[in-house]
């Protein structure tokens, strides 16, 4: 079965570029793919189209999705950057699977998939007379020196780019010609995926006459760039000495579009660090349609003991506080678990079930448990167990696991009676589950309700919730002329009637902040309010009023329409 890539610009590629990572890999710089499906046989003989994947070059392929015979492509979603393989495979009515066996058939298409820009550091910047000499870093997994570009103009910003002729041997740095008074230089990279970054220095001023900066391996200084620049790789390329040899620039660049004069780059200079002063925190109220801003109600949670809010009408005193998400290796900020795919749990231990796919006349001898709190960059042996159960037990209240919350990922290896097995997950390997554990509640504050001037009839509720998960539409308002209940929803007035003779449920609002109540006729002038506030994970903040609040807020009015004649006629004097 033959096949074809498409990126998400619609573009089919044809022969992949020489500087992949082998010649038969094509290069791609989305996680999207489209794989268009070439049918080789009547599509009445085919009962489904299967697509396998396998990553890293490694020949085990996992089975992604199977379509019917009338659809056109398959859409693959990466989950990561990487490396992978695609390979078709046609069932026909008969059950038989063409080809049979995919571990001695080739891929029939090789990706790399790279949507991470460059990152270029200046490590040297500084002029010799009329020559400037210039030297950078690139840091990128897969870099296309050959796309490497030098540029430079007046550093006031007037006139146009002129190129500079790199030379073959080096497209790390170059000397050039660029005449008296100082000059911004550009730096254009590019990686074999398409992946574009522009650095800018400004070289020969008052203030950088002779700049030099520190090499990648000593903690360079940031440099100023107008494209994105990617976090560091943790490893470092050997960069080959620049050729210094004398370089005519080859000429202005004529640019697409009339050129508008831009400020030069600033010059770094050395700063002392700041001084880290802490400020008093002021909880924010959420935006009120009236002149004077919320102040916060006391409010008990009907689940904990009373506690008094704080002063500031913030978290109270002994409210849950925030957890840090634990980050594994040298990795540079805390991963970013893919929503959609990642199931919530407010629990610490659980029952996680596996199926094994294979096995010999051993049988198990026992299952390793991995797990991965940096979505597969770093992975960790976690607990052994002899296989004899169809579930796990997954405990992460540990004493090595010092902060549970936050984001796993989690995988099993079986180990035969022969002492067998499949290797072991390493760095790059995606988890078979995702599993994000929250056990901590939303904060939660209520605000006092006000009027809606434009509406006599409609009360604004306020409040302030915070959560680190919180999920599509997490707050609830309810309302009850006692302090216990019941309670009526008060999303909407019609949510008010009840079904079989139970209340309906109250239908949950986005965290906006306010939500405009339409007061019902027949309410009490009086009533309690209780503002619940649920997260992905199932944990949920109530607060109910101490004291029932005033929701009448209309002043009747009235006016003489007349005298009304007595039933019995006029009475005359």
């Amino acid at each position: 079965m033959n096949i074809a890539v498409v990126a998400l610009v619609g573009a089919t590629l044809g022969q992949p570029p020489a500087a992949a990572p082998g010649p038969d890999y094509f290069p791609l710089n989305s996680r999207k793919i489209d794989l268009p499906i070439k049918y080789e046989r009547d599509r009445k003989t085919i009962r489904q189209m299967k697509l396998f994947v396998a990553r890293n070059g490694e020949n085990t392929w996992y089975q992604e999705a199977a379509v019917p015979p009338d659809r056109d492509k398959f859409t693959f979603m990466a989950k990561e950057d990487g490396l992978y393989w695609f390979t078709m495979q046609e069932e026909d009515l008969q059950g038989k699977n063409l080809p049979a066996n995919l571990i001695n058939t080739p891929p029939d298409l090789k990706v790399l998939v790279d949507t991470v820009q460059p990152r270029v550091q200046f490590t040297n910047g500084r002029k010799n007379g009329d020559d400037v000499v210039v030297e950078w870093f690139v840091d990128d997994k897969n870099p296309d020196d050959s796309k490497t570009q030098v540029h430079f103009r007046p550093a006031s910003g007037e006139g146009y780019w002129q190129e500079v002729t790199l030379p073959a041997s080096s497209r790390s740095g170059v000397r050039f010609p660029a005449g008296p008074g100082a000059v911004t230089v550009r730096v254009t990279v590019q990686d074999i995926a398409g992946n574009k970054t522009e650095a800018t220095r400004d070289i020969g001023g008052p203030a950088a006459a002779t700049t030099a900066l520190s090499s990648p391996m000593t903690g360079p200084a940031a440099p100023t760039g107008t494209g994105p620049v990617s976090p560091a790789s943790g490893g470092t390329a050997q960069v080959p000495a620049p050729d210094f040899n004398p370089v005519v620039s080859a000429g202005p660049v004529a640019p697409a579009a009339p050129p508008t004069p831009t400020p030069p780059a600033p010059v770094p200079t050395p700063t002392p660090a700041p001084v880290a002063q802490t400020a008093p925190v002021t909880p924010q109220p959420p935006p009120a349609q009236v002149a004077a801003g919320p102040t916060a109600l006391p409010t008990v949670d009907p689940r904990q003991p009373v506690v008094p809010a704080s002063p500031t009408g913030g978290v109270p005193a002994g409210g849950p506080v925030p957890v840090a998400v634990w980050t594994a290796g040298t990795a540079a900020a805390a991963p970013t678990v893919e929503v959609s795919r990642a199931q919530y749990l407010n629990y610490l231990a659980f029952d996680m079930g596996y199926e094994v796919e294979s096995r010999g006349p051993s049988g198990i001898s026992r299952l390793d448990l991995w797990v991965t709190r940096d979505d597969g960059r770093t992975w960790m042996k976690w607990s052994q167990h002899d296989g004899k159960q169809a579930t796990v037990r997954v405990n992460l209240s540990v004493p090595n696991n010092p902060l549970p919350e936050g984001n796993y990922g989690f995988r099993v290896v079986p180990v035969s009676g022969a002492g067998l097995s499949e290797r072991e997950p390493v760095g790059g390997d995606a988890p078979d589950l995702r599993v994000v554990v929250d056990v901590t509640a939303p904060t939660l504050d209520l605000f006092s309700p006000t009027g809606d001037p434009t509406s006599p009839d409609t009360l604004v509720v306020q409040w302030k919730a915070a959560d680190k998960n919180f999920g599509e539409d997490p707050i609830t308002i309810e309302w009850s002329d006692k302090p216990t209940g019941p309670w009526q929803p008060a999303a909407a007035a019609e949510l008010a009637q009840t079904t079989a003779g139970q209340p309906v449920a109250a239908r949950r609002l986005p965290n906006t902040g306010q939500f405009a109540w339409r007061v019902p006729a027949g309410l009490p002038p009086r009533v309690y309010l209780k503002v619940a506030a649920r997260d992905a994970a199932g944990n949920v903040k109530e607060v109910v009023t101490r004291e029932p609040i005033l929701v009448d807020l209309v002043k009747p009015r009235a006016k003489i329409s007349g005298i009304v004649a007595p039933a019995g006629g006029v009475v005359r004097p």
